[in-house]
């Protein structure tokens, strides 16, 4: 009986952490409303990882928790319909469930 109650809390942060998704931190001088991502080089995007998040959520400065995402790199593709910003941002690391884009990345988008 002990054994169990001690695994419950480790059961309850293990789920907590997997429940909270990609944390993306946009500073790359663009607004993002629609983000995909493709192992790098592959071109096969997946599905939005923003389905369901409302708009200028991931406006430029703005930090919002998305679709989990594992680590490793990627090529993102990044949309921004009303604005007219469609591009794909080459190579950019995920760790630790973080992804920061940076204004040297959005520079291919503009």
């Amino acid at each position: 009986m002990k054994r169990i109650l001690f695994a419950l809390p480790l059961l309850v942060m293990a789920s907590s952490a997997f429940a909270a998704g990609l944390a993306v931190t946009n500073q790359s001088g663009i607004p993002m409303d629609e983000l995909y991502a493709s192992p790098v080089g592959k071109n096969s995007f997946g599905a939005n990882l923003m389905e369901g998040v409302k708009d200028g959520a991931l406006d430029n400065g703005r930090t919002a928790v998305l679709a989990a995402l594992a680590d490793g790199t990627y090529d993102f593709k990044v949309a921004a319909p009303d604005e007219g910003i469609e591009c794909t941002i080459k190579a950019v690391a995920v760790k630790g469930s973080k992804l920061v884009f940076t204004k040297k990345e959005g520079k291919a988008c503009k």
